[in-house]
């Protein structure tokens, strides 16, 4: 997805969607994310009416049948953890669905542990979400620094994570969502190349033999 038409979008924020862009697959870790709202839910057992406007949307693809039944899987332990009206799986989202996620998002969710990079989470933060990441990998290295989202390991850092991201106060949120489109500059492709460019050059110098 272009991240230039990421960062473009307005948001619209009612009901507080948090959002997850990721394959249906082991690695990525959604049950942590479920644990966390279950968690999240603990945290606003004395505000209800926070919680009910608070979504999770699990957006990934289906590469066969066994990502077929981990969909079902993941929709039975929801309801285990009476999680079913607070959760909403959209699989196979077609191009115009994911931008319309992205635009009505708020917090950017992401779990898998020790990711590489993680193209998503920059999606997220192109789009003004807040993100919400595993403190390890691509995220916790040059991704996600302190001024542009939050790092979690466990569902209860999670769900304090996400809780401190839906309350922020305008301006900081305006700020964090700023510095995080910035950062994103980095990752464009003509920052990759020249990054890039920059890795190899001393490879490839040709050494003078005189």
């Amino acid at each position: 997805m272009e991240l230039k038409q990421l960062r473009s979008l307005v948001k619209e924020t009612d009901p507080i969607r948090i959002l997850s862009v990721a394959q249906f697959r082991p690695e990525k870790d959604h049950p942590l994310m479920l644990q966390a709202m279950y968690e999240l839910r603990n945290l606003l057992i004395k505000n209800e009416l926070l919680w009910n406007k608070i979504k999770l949307v699990l957006v990934g693809s289906c590469r066969n049948a066994d990502d077929e039944e981990r969909v079902r899987n993941l929709k039975d332990l929801a309801k285990h953890l009476a999680l079913e009206d607070s959760v909403q799986f959209v699989v196979n989202a077609s191009y115009a669905q994911l931008l319309q996620l992205y635009q009505t998002s708020v917090i950017g969710l992401h779990a898998m542990w020790n990711e590489h990079f993680g193209i998503s989470i920059v999606e997220c933060m192109a789009a003004g979400l807040i993100v919400v990441a595993h403190r390890s990998g691509g995220p916790h290295a040059d991704i996600v620094l302190p001024n542009t989202g939050f790092l979690a390991t466990e569902p209860l850092e999670y769900a304090r994570a996400l809780l401190e991201a839906i309350a922020l106060p305008p301006e900081r949120k305006k700020e964090m969502i700023e510095a995080a489109r910035s950062s994103v500059d980095r990752f464009s492709e003509k920052e990759f190349e020249k990054s890039f460019i920059r890795a190899i050059e001393p490879l490839m110098e040709i050494p003078n033999h005189q």
